[in-house]
């Protein structure tokens, strides 16, 4: 209910918009780790690193890295009750109002930066503000992976690269050495396609964010502002299809069943 099936997320205009938010993760991810040395928009590494400082004996280090993952996982709350929880009760999911969250917090983040509220632009992650602004970039990128990983059933992810690789590979394996049927071939190879568009994406925003940040600094968010409001408009249009999709279904069940019932008086 109220989701893409896998036949839809493979569409050129779908992929698009994956690559799209790859794009925009990536940017962000670079900006964090230029405006002050870390990475936002994934939690692999952090559980790494909280290890290491608390081996060296750097309890507050350990403290502070763990804000990472748990303000991605604050953001994927807030999308899954938003979203997921809704389905779960039979509601229809808000998609909408997360997706315009989104380049809230963006713009918001750029004015706060260019005003001069977290300071000089790349001086490292050395005052409170800073944490501040990268929790906030973390919330985001876990908000805008729930989202759409929700949306699609959990078939894309547009934050990271992990699994995305992974599904890249073993889907290939599939292709090359299963036995797969003509329409399962070419439903699996569209979806690698669109994989690996959001891959390309994602490595191609990096580098923008690298050209544009070290120029213009926190203004810079300006650019995953505008594409974080190309996701609202097409999360709008998406809804509006699925609206009519389910509505469709719904009346057909219910004629069916009034037919249904209509038989069984008949009967009598």
């Amino acid at each position: 209910m109220y989701r893409l099936e896998r036949e839809d997320f493979v569409k050129a205009p779908y992929i698009s918009l994956w690559a799209t938010l790859g794009f925009q993760a990536g940017f962000i991810n670079a900006f964090g780790f230029l405006a002050c040395g870390r990475y936002v928009s994934h939690i692999t590494g952090f559980g790494t690193q909280i290890g290491l400082a608390l081996a060296g004996s750097k309890g507050w280090l350990a403290i502070e890295l763990l804000g990472f993952p748990l303000s991605f996982m604050v953001g994927s709350f807030t999308s899954g009750f938003f979203t997921s929880a809704r389905l779960e009760r039979g509601e229809v999911p808000w998609y909408g109002p997360i997706t315009l969250i989104l380049p809230g917090i963006l713009f918001t983040l750029a004015g706060l930066g260019v005003a001069g509220l977290f300071g000089p632009f790349a001086e490292g992650l050395v005052e409170a503000r800073d944490f501040f602004l990268l929790f906030l970039l973390s919330f985001a990128c876990g908000m805008q992976n729930g989202c759409f990983a929700t949306l699609t059933k959990g078939q894309i992810r547009t934050t990271h690269l992990t699994g995305i690789s992974t599904d890249i590979g073993s889907d290939f394996a599939r292709m090359w050495f299963g036995k797969l049927s003509e329409s399962e071939y070419a439903l699996t190879r569209r979806t690698n396609i669109s994989r690996i568009a959001t891959f390309a994406a994602f490595a191609s925003g990096s580098i923008l964010s690298v050209l544009v940040s070290n120029r213009f600094g926190y203004a810079a968010l300006i650019v995953p502002f505008l594409t974080a409001s190309f996701a609202y408009l097409a999360i709008r249009k998406i809804h509006n299809i699925l609206d009519i999709r389910f509505k469709t279904v719904n009346s057909l069940m219910l004629a069916k069943n009034t037919n249904l019932m209509e038989i069984v008086a008949d009967s009598f």
